[in-house]
């Protein structure tokens, strides 16, 4: 997804727009602990840390993923303010003042939301943020073909839960 905050904005701009709104929402400031849950190619950490100031983390489960992450941060020279680990966000440990999950959720699924949330909640500070970016189905529908399409294509594996089951 991207973030069309202005007419004519590229997709490049978009997905730069995507980053700062994501980080304006959390109020990320320099003194913050921040982890993005499912950091995927290291976008959101690296803004977190360039733009913001923020002490950035994420984890990943893909060995891709967490090989370009790393080195996008070394290139960024990003080395102090960021850390990326390879493991499953269950078996973070830490405290985190502001938490993401972007476009992870969707691999989650219904049976395992509580679980998913009491994760978060352990690793989120007292007063801290977290925001869940993941996409949800209004109510219980039918398959269809776009159901079929997202199923096959877009979250292989993943599931579209019911807004009324995160809720």
């Amino acid at each position: 997804c991207a973030y069309f905050n202005q007419a004519g904005a590229s997709l490049d701009q978009a997905q730069a727009a995507k980053l700062d709104h994501i980080c304006r929402k959390l109020s990320l400031r320099p003194s913050d602990r921040f982890l993005d849950i499912g950091c995927g190619w290291g976008a959101l950490v690296a803004n977190a840390a360039r733009s913001f100031g923020a002490c950035a983390s994420g984890c990943t489960l893909s060995r891709r993923q967490f090989e370009y992450a790393s080195d996008r941060v070394r290139a960024e020279q990003l080395i102090e303010r960021v850390e990326l680990r390879e493991m499953d966000y269950r078996d973070v440990s830490g405290e985190f003042d502001k938490i993401s999950s972007v476009g992870m959720f969707e691999h989650v699924g219904r049976g395992q939301l509580e679980g998913y949330f009491r994760s978060v909640y352990r690793l989120l500070a007292r007063d801290g943020l977290f925001l869940n970016h993941g996409i949800t189905r209004p109510a219980p529908v039918q398959s269809d073909a776009q159901s079929l399409f997202i199923a096959q294509s877009v979250f292989p594996g993943g599931q579209i839960v019911y807004l009324h089951d995160v809720i």
